[in-house]
């Protein structure tokens, strides 16, 4: 998503706007992703590594993503993207550059639809990478699954992101992301007075995430003090602020967009509703800039992170943070979406860098060696990751939490493992085919 900012107040009248509604070459051990490859000159090690540009046949790869309409999760494929160019100037794959583009799908799920029908239909695109559609993932599946195209999506949203055939996210989602800092606090012991979370009343995302919560809740003792699940298009937060105030509550999670949080959280600190609540949100608030822009009333504010800190150095991220130096705009987000569909795009490339003969390389060859990818590790990822052949995909289930302290993002709890009570098919499965051996 992109979340820049120019000030909590940017946030805010953006989401009155808005919501009217290196591949490295395989590192297993994840060190030196940004040291020179090639003896010393100096390049990023993307791809070959070789510092030479790729001048073979294009490789066509594609992606949606929900860009405008009131969300904007660009930020995953324009680092997917940033990621490919760096690979084309360093040998691509195998001597092949990568052709990538990807389409906004408006957050309309009709126009996802016909985007993704597109993208199966046109024979030429091999797979898709960093795709993040807000809406879209149930009937892209349906299009992509009949034509034996599959995508290493780089931020599922929706409950249908996470339970299609052909594809599979890279991030947690947003589900896993609320239980796993609803956890943190669980084992901090701050949910005695009741928890309550807040989030928005859409089909297969809102509604999903509250049903994980709530039935977390009841499976391990925890009283709800309060839900609220609001329309896209709410602007005035005082009420909420007024309910949560009311519910006694002792902790309590955000589960909605950068900048409704941003308004959520402005109208708590003008009725001064902190109290004694301990304050988080999801993945979705966790940028650089987001908590350089909360004042210092919001000290220790918890966020979760799907990935890697991204204030984190070594391994990808080095590699991360040179790429999106070198190939993105100045301005592009350096937040968990970011990293995602940066690490999508390394996935892939790493991936098809293993196939010896490049020219064999069209939707088949892909196709077949994306459903082999297991045990992939990065410094970004708390557990190996994989692609798999099944109906449900959610690999990344372990989560880490930050909080602010004076304007910055500081760890509290590393990796970690989130329990959802809905997880334990894909839990035994990948017990069962090893899935998350190197």
């Amino acid at each position: 998503m992109n979340r820049t900012m120019t000030g909590i107040g940017a946030l805010i009248v953006g989401a009155a706007l808005a919501v009217s509604l290196a591949g490295c070459v395989p590192d297993e051990t994840g060190s030196g992703a940004t040291a020179s490859a090639g003896g010393g000159t100096g390049h990023l090690a993307c791809g070959l590594g070789n510092g030479k540009p790729a001048t073979g046949e294009p490789i066509r790869v594609g992606a949606i993503a929900t860009a405008s309409g009131g969300v904007d999760f660009s930020s995953s494929p324009n680092s997917a993207k940033a990621f490919f160019d760096c690979v084309n100037d360093n040998g691509g794959i195998n001597g092949r550059p990568i052709q990538y583009s990807y389409e906004d799908d408006q957050l309309d799920p009709t126009k996802t639809a016909q985007l993704a029908a597109g993208l199966a239909a046109d024979k030429s695109v091999v797979g898709l990478v960093g795709d993040a559609t807000f809406v879209g993932c149930d009937v892209a599946n349906a299009a992509y699954a009949k034509a034996d195209l599959y995508s290493i999506t780089g931020v599922g949203v929706p409950q249908a992101c996470f339970q299609s055939s052909n594809i599979a996210p890279v991030n947690a989602g947003p589900r896993t992301s609320a239980l796993g800092l609803m956890q943190y606090m669980e084992r901090q012991k701050l949910l005695g007075g009741g928890f309550y979370s807040i989030g928005l009343n859409t089909p297969g995302n809102g509604d999903w995430v509250a049903a994980g919560i709530r039935d977390y809740a009841k499976q391990a003792g925890i009283k709800m003090a309060g839900e609220t699940l609001s329309d896209p298009a709410e602007s005035n937060w005082l009420p909420l602020v007024g309910q949560v105030q009311a519910s006694k509550a002792s902790a309590l999670i955000i589960v909605d967009p950068a900048p409704i949080s941003a308004s959520i959280l402005t109208a708590a600190e003008q009725q001064d509703a902190r109290g004694k609540i301990a304050w988080g949100c999801t993945a979705s608030c966790y940028d650089k800039q987001f908590a350089s822009q909360l004042s210092s009333y919001w000290q220790g504010f918890l966020v979760n992170s799907e990935l890697q800190l991204v204030t984190a150095t070594g391994g990808d991220s080095d590699l991360w943070n040179g790429v999106m130096d070198k190939y993105a705009a100045a301005d592009a987000p350096r937040d968990t979406f970011s990293q995602a569909g940066f690490l999508a795009a390394k996935i892939f490339t790493d991936t098809l860098l293993q196939v010896k003969d490049p020219s064999t390389l069209d939707r088949a060859t892909v196709s077949k060696a994306l459903l082999g990818i297991k045990g992939y590790t990065s410094s970004l990822l708390c557990d190996p990751w994989y692609f798999g052949q099944a109906d449900e995909h959610h690999a990344n289930h372990a989560t880490r939490n930050a909080k602010m302290q004076d304007g910055k993002w500081v760890e509290v709890e590393g990796c970690t493992e989130v329990v959802d009570p809905a997880m334990k098919s894909i839990l035994d499965r990948e017990q069962a085919e090893g899935l998350l051996k190197k």
